[in-house]
């Protein structure tokens, strides 16, 4: 898998939309919110963790089916004087954007309506990915790949609509044996180049346009480079994103498109040449609240889908995923 500090494919996720367009919670004392989640994922991606074998290194991998069940989860601790808090889990807004991943951190709020947070990726959630995915007609042997970063965001600035992030971080994979399969006979430095551990910097610019207090834009430009150790795998992505968020009175949702734009650096000796990206997505979420005056409850659920077109088949992928569930805050 491509390291990303935003993961894209979140086949396990479920969310509250409504935490896009309303405040952080900032109630003295402990506070968070937990969710119960069933769903179904479809992909084709070389990387499956179920495409275990493949016959060829000329297209995308075989259709796999699955479903799942996953909880997901967070929980805060404000301070008396309303203005501080600790965290610690998922961040809800970002899971609405297509983005997963547990974080620990502090916010500050700022007598110019901004807020500061600082936060730490200490990589707990973790990913399956090939020791090497090139190997033809073998089983290829799985590994793990986990991301371990530090963030810092700044969220309407001085008053403003504009927010901004800053994201530094290392992507590891556990066994990376990328090209050493003996039918491709690379030499050592071919080998070297597929080596996919890599320091990973994300920067991301938003606006967010209210059209009235129930309907929201939010647009987003940003930017990644995968400083990889094989500059084969290092690459820079450019990225822009949508989002739509409606609030209705008892219930709400938000529809975000994406498109990223990959550029590697290096030709890749499996296929000879350079690898380029373009990458599509679209994450529609909702949110019923307090479905039977069930105080603190609600039904959420999630569909997405997402599609990478390469100039290498190899990489080419298509991804679906539908979930629902039930969320409760306390």
């Amino acid at each position: 898998m491509k390291p990303l500090l935003t993961v894209g494919l979140i086949a396990t996720t479920i969310i509250s939309t409504t935490t896009q367009a309303r405040p952080v919670d900032w109630t003295p004392g402990f506070g968070g919110d937990i969710s119960l989640v069933v769903g179904y994922n479809r992909s084709n991606s070389q990387f499956n963790s179920d495409n275990d074998t493949t016959q060829n290194l000329t297209s995308h991998g075989d259709e796999q089916d699955k479903m799942f069940v996953a909880p997901i989860g967070s929980l805060s601790y404000t301070f008396n004087d309303n203005d501080k808090q600790l965290y610690f889990g998922t961040n809800r807004s970002d899971i609405a954007l297509g983005r997963f991943h547990v974080e620990a951190g502090y916010r500050q709020k700022f007598a110019d309506s901004s807020m500061l947070t600082l936060s730490y990726i200490p990589g707990l959630l973790t990913q399956k990915t090939w020791q090497d995915p090139y190997l033809q007609n073998v089983e290829r042997s799985k590994t793990k790949t986990s991301i371990n970063a530090f963030s810092i965001k700044l969220n309407d600035i001085r008053g403003s609509h504009f927010s901004g992030q800053l994201a530094y971080g290392k992507f590891s994979v556990d066994q990376e044996r990328s090209g050493n399969g003996p039918v491709l006979a690379l030499t050592p430095n071919e080998k070297a180049a597929l080596n996919r551990n890599a320091t990973v910097l994300y920067t991301e610019g938003t606006y967010v346009q209210p059209f009235s207090r129930s309907l929201i834009l939010r647009t987003a430009v940003n930017f990644t480079n995968i400083d990889a150790d094989g500059n084969a795998m290092s690459n820079n992505i450019y990225g822009i994103a949508a989002t739509v968020i409606q609030l209705l009175p008892q219930s709400s949702f938000a529809f975000t498109v994406n498109y990223k734009r990959a550029l590697f650096d290096a030709k890749n000796p499996v296929f000879d040449q350079k690898q380029q990206d373009n990458k599509y997505s679209a994450f529609f979420a909702y949110e019923y609240n307090q479905p039977f005056n069930w105080k603190g409850w609600g039904l959420v659920s999630l569909i997405g889908y997402s599609s990478t077109q390469s100039n290498i088949d190899f990489y080419d992928s298509n991804d679906l995923f539908v979930s629902a569930g039930l969320n409760y805050k306390f």
